[in-house]
């Protein structure tokens, strides 16, 4: 009897210090889970606090220079501006670094903000410091004309040279009007640089280098092929194309049936884009890691399983404009490349023939 009442107290006592140890396990995990909580809700506050600080005092510094009697001399203004623009770009890589912990509903808002500063921005430098307006006379406009400068255009290894877009303008693309080219841009022409490409149709383009930025608009059935990017990649109205891109942030607006083999540090972000496929960043040329090092780009860091859409909130419901590539086969850029310019000559070629056999058929000319 004596031995039954020892067991039995032995046994409600191991029952007593495993439910104490379960109790203080549970007590210990909600802990840890309230704790993590209050540091995003810390983190998510204080970042709320910091953007609309900054922000007001972009815009108090815009108003200072509107609501002057006298506007400051053109050199102060042109200080003045450069801080501003500045501020602005520095809160915009702010709101990039923090886009991991953020709602995609505050990311879409603080952007709007940021895009709202910028255009209140150039605003006021327009109507401050309009650009002068040159006038020629009679003999110099003469002479304009006859010295026209040459246009060069070369299928590989070259950027196309020609005057400026229009009268006043600074602003020219890197790359425009192409169609069927196999467009190879070296080290010398992209590290650094801001790259902009424009109205491009079946054309295999190749960055080899580093640029700071890369900005893609209206491109349809390309492949374009990208070294590692400094700061962003900018994309708006592609169509069924192919891109292998390594950056700190991407952005990707009005786009569909495009593919992206992508590399990217912060949270890469779509709106009014459908049927976009991401897989892991493939690209490869022998100067590769030399132009990770010297691009600042984290390669041990890829979010690009995380993507943003501003056209699906719910947090709940994966969004149907994208989705990861599976069990799909990595591409073979060599092979690709190689296929693209077979075709591409053979292409050219009975192009050529077509023309001489119009040219040896009379008939064809009457």
């Amino acid at each position: 009897m004596e031995e039954d009442g020892e067991y039995r107290k032995d046994h409600v006592l191991e029952r007593l210090n495993k439910r104490n140890k379960d109790r203080q396990n549970y007590l210990d995990v909600k802990l840890e889970q309230r704790s993590k909580e209050t540091v995003q809700n810390e983190g998510v506050d204080y970042f709320a606090q910091s953007f609309t600080q900054q922000a007001f005092d972009i815009e108090q510094r815009l108003n200072e220079l509107s609501s002057g009697d006298a506007p400051p001399a053109t050199s102060d203004l042109t200080q003045r501006f450069a801080a501003i623009t500045m501020q602005i770009q520095e809160l915009q890589r702010y709101l990039t670094a923090s886009t991991m912990f953020l709602s995609d509903f505050k990311i879409k808002s603080c952007q709007n903000i940021l895009n709202t500063l910028t255009a209140s921005n150039d605003e006021a430098r327009q109507r401050l410091m309009p650009k002068k307006k040159f006038g020629f006379s009679g003999k110099k406009t003469a002479a304009t004309i006859k010295q026209k400068p040459p246009v060069t255009k070369d299928k590989v290894d070259s950027i196309t040279t020609k005057p400026p877009e229009k009268s006043g303008s600074n602003f020219s693309w890197t790359l425009e009007n192409r169609k069927n080219e196999h467009i190879v841009l070296n080290s010398t022409q992209v590290n650094g640089q801001d790259i902009t490409i424009s109205n491009v149709n079946h054309c295999l383009v190749e960055l080899q280098g580093h640029p700071g930025s890369v900005q893609v608009s209206h491109a349809s059935h390309c492949t374009l092929l990208c070294g590692p990017i400094s700061r962003s990649f900018f994309a708006e109205n592609v169509d069924q194309c192919t891109l292998s891109i390594a950056c700190q942030q991407l952005r990707l607006h009005s786009s569909q049936s495009t593919r992206i083999y992508l590399h990217v540090t912060c949270r890469a972000i779509i709106e009014d884009c459908k049927a976009i496929e991401i897989g892991e960043y493939n690209y490869d040329y022998p100067e590769l890691e030399a132009d990770y090092l010297l691009s600042g780009l984290n390669k041990s860091q890829n979010n690009y399983t995380d993507v943003a859409d501003f056209n699906w909130l719910s947090p709940d419901v994966p969004s149907p404009n994208w989705s990861l590539l599976k069990d799909h086969p990595d591409p073979n850029w060599n092979s690709l490349r190689r296929d693209f310019v077979s075709n591409n000559n053979n292409n050219e070629h009975k192009q050529q023939q077509g023309v001489i056999n119009t040219v040896k058929d009379p008939a064809s000319i009457i």
